[in-house]
């Protein structure tokens, strides 16, 4: 696989990121995130559905450009009646329009979240894989097994992707969003539109795992054990009578 340059590594101040783990100031993140061209694509096509679904059933200029087209003859008789349009059509231009709306409204809100579909943290592996609209997981570090990346072969070609071993997968289910189980314990996150290459992406986390799980160094301090008693020699002092 060729290199690529590594994951972005966010100082996190304050654990304010998207991704809900609420790291500690000053701990290493690593969060991924979707490419915005395949979420604008979307977008280009839910409006150009609006524009033939609305041009068609309210007669919008550009969709009679595209009917004077189809229809030739009417540039030279433009006084010819353009076919009236059928129930069936009709039903075709609404359903255009309505599913047109919703790309749209989905690429906006897509766009306005933009979360972190990976996200590593001192408190554990993030994973956007329960919905579009809902709040990450975490997994903590204890219970990921190990993570490495490999390209996998499905019916659209060879994509590149991150595979989790998880010692428990009842905490994602067995239907992930955005990803698969190709083993009873391994997850496949395809990454053809991440930000970053998911072997750097591996590396980095595998980073995270080695600083939240290294031991803390021993705090040097003073010496617990009760210090030894001592005594300063007592001269003897004669009595005021002359004695001792």
């Amino acid at each position: 696989m060729s290199e690529a340059p590594a994951a972005p590594v966010e100082t996190d101040p304050g654990g304010l990121d998207d991704g809900g783990s609420g790291a500690m100031p000053g701990h290493t993140v690593v969060a991924v995130r979707r490419r915005l061209g395949g979420r604008w694509s979307l977008g280009l096509v839910g409006a150009v559905l609006i524009l033939h679904g609305g041009g068609l059933l309210f007669g919008w200029s550009p969709t009679r450009t595209v009917l004077d087209l189809i229809y030739p003859d009417r540039l030279i008789n433009p006084d010819e009646v353009l076919p009236v349009l059928e129930t069936r059509d009709m039903g075709w231009a609404a359903m255009f329009l309505i599913v047109g709306v919703l790309l749209v409204v989905w690429t906006l809100v897509r766009l306005a979240s933009r979360r972190p579909v990976v996200r590593g943290d001192p408190d554990g592996l993030g994973l956007a894989v329960r919905g579009p609209f809902r709040r990450a997981i975490t997994i903590p570090w204890g219970e990921v097994g190990s993570v490495s990346a490999a390209t996998v072969s499905d019916d659209y070609g060879d994509l590149p992707t991150l595979l989790i071993r998880l010692e428990d997968p009842s905490r994602i289910g067995p239907n992930p969003w955005g990803a698969r189980w190709i083993e009873p314990s391994t997850l496949s996150m395809s990454a053809p539109d991440w930000d970053r290459d998911p072997q750097s992406v591996a590396d980095r986390l595998r980073e995270v795992v080695a600083t939240s799980t290294r031991t803390p160094p021993e705090e040097v301090g003073p010496d617990p054990s009760s210090p030894a008693m001592t005594a300063d020699p007592i001269a003897d002092v004669p009595s005021e009578d002359g004695s001792g």
